[in-house]
């Protein structure tokens, strides 16, 4: 018997090795082909170093993978800006690694730098012999899910104006909750150089600068918009200007005044004013929700009650709320019915950022609000319009000047918006060149900035400046020595410049840039009284609906003047905070 055993064990080990062989592979001949090798890895581990431009600077950025996955992505240098390119910066590493993807979606606002955070990866995966193909691959759709919220108090737009709203109505006890349709809080505000106008501050008066008297300031707003203005609501805002730099020291802000008009900034200028106030606010429980788009406003009994909202998700997100701030901003990137309300404006670009498309007015319409104004649109005079970048006033107000494309001035630089742009567009081909010094580049980091993306030109000699504008060298000369003479007697004889007389151009190196007029501020919107109390067309007051900000009409009339749209931001901002608050506890 155990020979008959070990007799099958033997026979069925010689079936089992018949049968390996034949399941073993061949060649094209039938020949039992070698053993396969083991797959090469996907990539050789590592980290790897790669940079790509951003807005303002080189991004360098730092890719560690495995053989098979992206372990780590980390930005090692930057300079973008703060409260704009951050936002990338901190977020895309990170979104990257959790889809395993480079097809993550950008920031919106920010889309710049988070492609050059995007490209880096993707020269680092390359260097690592990836198959890029294995790191192309959408990340799933999320799952649309519908959410309800309550609170006290929904703001609708997470710039200065909704950011001052919702901070003072947290202030004053109310839970808060904004809502913002962008991947970024700032709005316009952000993109701004950050300076407010201020009359009558003790500051001012000390320093014995800028507009002193409450009542000059008010009719030299009054005379910029053509007196269009809500005389109401341009008092209100100026008599509390000085008031609102006492509230920014007072909630955590050290705003210093500047050199000639006695605007205020806060440290870190416009994202510093945003970055700041949003923290304030979340320090004090407030929430803030982006990509989240407002889309309707709710009303019970004729009263606000709430929003309906589009969740970053792509859900409905309903927000129950007692009251309901309106701050969205304006409309100046809503170019088709710019167009349409003012058919001249066709074709120019826009520096506002591209969430500004009017969303606020329309559903302040939708539930009764009056309107006023929506055809006065403002130019900005000095765009470098490739970029759509706006070149700060406080270029010129600092002492730069504008030459036309025979190298002559041909305006007070320092004039009203609306005079500027319309003298630029009266020059040939309807543009001019910006001219400044290293001075005024020193005077102010936005105008720095302006040079580091690659806009201003830099030029050592006044014979380089009139090649790149193709003038007469002997001509730009004059009008240099003409300005610097005017500088010297504080006088200007061809045009009667207001400018403060601090600064030259007799220095170099010099700057310069083409300029155009470009799509800038709306003045038009939402009726609103002192108490930043929505009017019905029934020039009735819409119970528990206030708006504040770009969104809203009446405040600058046909024209803003320059330095008061953070003003009327921050003064009526703070209002709807604390008369939402006190609407809620009445």
């Amino acid at each position: 018997m155990k020979i008959f055993n070990k007799f099958i064990a033997i026979i069925l080990g010689i079936l089992l090795a018949i049968s390996m062989a034949a399941c073993a592979p061949t060649d094209d001949n039938g020949q039992q082909a070698p053993p396969e090798e083991e797959q090469p890895s996907k990539m050789s581990p590592g980290k790897y170093t790669a940079a790509f431009r951003g807005y303002k600077s080189e991004i360098e950025v730092e890719t560690e993978v495995d053989t098979e996955k992206i372990i780590n992505v980390t930005v090692v240098e930057h300079n973008e800006t703060d409260g704009i390119g951050t936002h990338a910066v901190n977020r895309i590493p990170g979104s990257i690694v959790e889809n395993q993807s480079i097809r993550v979606d950008t920031i919106s606002g920010a889309t710049t730098t988070s492609y050059a955070i995007i490209n880096s990866v993707r020269d680092a995966l390359t260097q690592a012999g990836a198959d890029l193909k294995d790191f192309e691959v959408a990340p799933a759709a999320p799952t649309p899910e519908d959410v309800t919220l309550d609170t006290d108090v929904v703001v609708i737009g997470g710039g200065a104006a909704g950011l001052s709203a919702a901070l003072e109505a947290s202030r004053n006890g109310a839970e808060v909750i904004v809502v913002e349709k962008m991947d970024i809080t700032g709005g316009n505000t952000i993109r701004s150089s950050g300076a407010f106008n201020v009359a009558g501050h003790k500051l001012q008066i000390e320093a014995d600068k800028g507009r002193k008297d409450v009542e000059e300031f008010i009719e030299f707003t009054m005379t910029g918009g053509h007196n269009m203005n809500d005389p109401e609501l341009v008092r209100y805002m100026i008599e509390n200007s000085a008031g609102i730099v006492d509230w920014v020291t007072e909630i955590g802000f050290e705003p210093t005044i500047g050199e000639t008009y006695g605007s205020f900034t806060v440290p870190g200028y416009a994202p510093g004013l945003i970055i700041g106030l949003q923290e304030f606010f979340e320090e004090m429980g407030g929430k803030v929700m982006l990509a989240t788009k407002a889309v309707e406003i709710i009303m019970k009994d004729g009263a606000a009650a709430g929003i309906i909202a589009e969740g970053d998700d792509g859900g409905k997100v309903t927000i129950n709320a007692d009251a309901v701030i309106i701050a969205s901003g304006g409309y100046g990137a809503n170019l088709e019915w710019i167009a349409e309300l003012d058919p001249s404006l066709e074709g120019f670009v826009t520096n506002n950022h591209p969430g500004a498309t009017g969303d606020g007015i329309f559903m302040a319409q939708d539930v009764g609000a009056a309107v006023r104004d929506l055809n006065e649109i403002q130019t900005h005079p000095t765009v470098h319009v490739p970029t759509a970048t706006m070149m700060t006033e406080g270029i010129r107000n600092a002492g730069g000047i504008l030459v036309n494309s025979s190298g002559n001035r041909f305006t007070n630089e320092v004039d009203y918006r609306d005079i500027v742009s319309e003298a630029i567009l009266s020059q040939d081909q309807g543009f001019a060149y910006l001219v400044l010094n290293q001075e005024i580049v020193d005077s102010n980091a936005n105008i720095q900035g302006y040079y580091d993306i690659g806009v201003l030109q830099k030029f050592d000699t006044i014979a380089d400046m009139a090649e790149f504008m193709d003038v007469e060298e002997s001509v730009l000369q004059e009008t240099m020595d003409k300005w610097n003479a005017a500088v010297a007697q504080e006088n200007d004889p061809e045009f009667n410049s207001k400018f403060q007389w601090l600064r030259d151009l007799s220095a170099g190196p010099w700057y310069s840039v083409a300029v155009s007029p470009g799509i800038h501020h709306t003045m038009g919107g939402i009726v609103i009284n002192t108490n930043t109390e929505v009017i019905s067309t029934k020039d009735q007051v819409i119970p528990g609906l206030y708006a504040c900000g770009e969104v809203t009409g009446g405040v600058h009339g046909g024209n803003r003047v320059g330095g008061n749209a953070i003003l009327d931001c921050l003064v009526f901002g703070k209002t709807a905070g604390e008369q939402s608050a006190l609407y809620i506890n009445r």
